[in-house]
């Protein structure tokens, strides 16, 4: 089966089945669900199997910068969202993410993997202290039909792309656009539309939680590949992917942070 099929089974199943888990459990823990590597492990995966080991582990470095953009992109989005509507919320949060994985980009030689995992693993920790808490003023109950197959046409198309153009775009920016807000934006503007800026606090908190263990993850990818097959690095990572989400939701409910 070729990799460009594989990608048209298996995304729409993904982005269906976290849709489908965040309706069902709320948007705290839909959002950490959201937060595990359903996007960027397939990307990951077929980067390996198209350009190889060698290309993913250096790609890994643009990902950690993809992470700080995407916490920016966050931030920008629920401030926007308390104001305005949700597409210039998603105007706002994006042209924040681009201005933030542009700067990073600039200093991205001077420091190695480890440090920007670092970073990643600080930022996310903060951003999940400091995130603002909305005041619940209702709910808006509005509906929008067909929205889990919009989302899973966009998820589809978006991985497709990506994975298609990484021989030109080369595996820094490969790295950063693979943690690209898609699943967060279209999870952002679906709750903002239905749910207002309340529901969408609350989803992108979850997703912010969920960053420490899908840091973890794509770290240990350039520890793990060069050594062991893709399916042993790819279970162990996600496995402690799973670990750190637990262990990260226990301390939000604990210290109430």
């Amino acid at each position: 089966m070729n990799t460009l099929l594989i990608k048209l089974i298996m995304m729409p199943i993904v982005i269906g089945g976290v849709t489908l888990a965040s309706k069902k459990w709320g948007n705290l823990v839909g959002g950490m669900i959201a937060s595990l590597p359903w996007i960027a492990g397939p990307i990951m995966l077929f980067f390996t199997l198209e350009q190889g080991v060698d290309f993913t582990v250096s790609s890994i470095k643009g990902v950690m910068i993809g992470i700080i953009g995407v916490l920016a992109f966050s931030f920008a989005y629920i401030y926007a969202a308390i104001q305005f509507k949700w597409y210039t919320s998603l105007f706002f949060s994006y042209l924040t993410f681009l201005v933030t994985t542009l700067l990073l980009n600039t200093v991205e030689s001077y420091m190695n993997l480890n440090v920007w995992f670092i970073i990643s693993i600080v930022l996310s920790l903060i951003g999940v202290k400091i995130f603002p808490k909305l005041k619940k003023q209702g709910s808006l109950n509005q509906s929008l039909k067909y929205d889990i197959y919009l989302r899973m046409i966009i998820i589809t198309i978006f991985v497709a792309l990506i994975t298609y153009l990484a021989k030109i775009l080369g595996p820094t920016w490969s790295g950063i656009l693979t943690p690209f807000p898609i699943i967060t934006a279209i999870l952002a503007a679906f709750t903002h539309y239905t749910q207002g800026a309340y529901g969408t606090s609350v989803i992108l908190r979850g997703m912010l939680v969920g960053y420490v263990g899908f840091a973890s993850f794509l770290y240990l990818q350039a520890i793990l590949l060069p050594h062991y097959s893709i399916a042993v690095s790819f279970a162990i990572g996600f496995f402690v992917n799973i670990l750190l989400n637990l262990l990260m939701r226990y301390l939000v409910k604990r210290f109430d942070i």
